[in-house]
């Protein structure tokens, strides 16, 4: 078989930073290159978290990036996660999720991404992580540029590499996760099957509305519904019920 003009350089160049990520000392040594990787394909800053399986609480997520400190305290500090799309997105699809203004929906997220912007956090692409043993989570890459043609442009030219980091670096951080990772302990509240219907829907993204038609009962029993199982989940949030559960394995999550 003829070999392609060229492939003997470029095949090398392109296998590199996955080499380098799998041939990793240690952890320290396999966030530095998974960085490195990224910066090759134009990422000032990279998160990678797992939550090592679903029943094992969120706030226990393992989670390794080189974001700007300010940031992530002010995040955590403030509980921006109850506000992140990209956290209750990867609980529920496996497509990416890219970073623009228009997909921060809602005021809170808006405002969120308005305070990442600040921090130099302004356009990039979260890809979710399914694992074989029920891992859930995400490698996010983004850098401090201004969202456009451009951006999208390379981004189109650079997908297929950011998956296949994003499933190298999983690889190569895989027994770390699960060398941090506590035993699950928490008691499942008891749900009725119409709480179950919410529940499921809510999981995929619908509005109470559209619940409401789906399920033949008005908007109003929707909200009601939610607020029991925000009640019976101690949670004040939407997106909180859905993490919870999820967590909890009361929801089928999407293959």
């Amino acid at each position: 078989m003829d070999e392609v003009p060229g492939s003997a350089g470029l095949m090398p160049d392109f296998f590199s930073p996955y080499d380098a990520l799998m041939n990793a000392v240690d952890e320290p040594d396999a966030v530095l290159r998974l960085q490195a990787a990224a910066r090759e394909l134009g990422f000032d800053s990279v998160l990678f978290a797992v939550i090592a399986q679903p029943k094992v609480n969120i706030a226990d997520v393992y989670l390794r990036s080189n974001y700007p400190n300010q940031w992530r305290e002010h995040y955590d500090r403030n509980n921006l996660r109850a506000a992140d799309p990209t956290v209750e997105y990867c609980f529920r699809s496996s497509s990416p999720f890219v970073w623009l203004p228009q997909s921060f929906k809602t005021a809170e997220q808006q405002a969120l991404y308005e305070e990442a912007s600040a921090f130099g956090l302004k356009v990039g692409v979260t890809l979710p992580i399914r694992g074989v043993d029920g891992e859930i989570g995400m490698l996010t890459c983004v850098r401090d540029g201004n969202p456009g043609q451009e951006f999208l442009k390379d981004l189109n030219h650079n997908l297929g590499a950011l998956t296949l980091l994003r499933d190298v670096a999983f690889d190569s951080l895989h027994q770390y996760v699960h060398a941090a990772a506590p035993p699950p302990a928490e008691n499942v509240p008891v749900l009725t099957a119409r709480e179950r219907d919410c529940l499921q829907w809510m999981s995929a993204g619908k509005t109470a509305w559209e619940i409401g038609r789906i399920l033949n009962i008005s908007e109003a029993g929707v909200n009601f519904h939610i607020s029991n199982l925000r009640n019976k989940f101690g949670v004040s949030r939407r997106n909180d019920v859905v993490i919870k559960a999820i967590r909890l394995g009361l929801i089928d999550l999407p293959g």
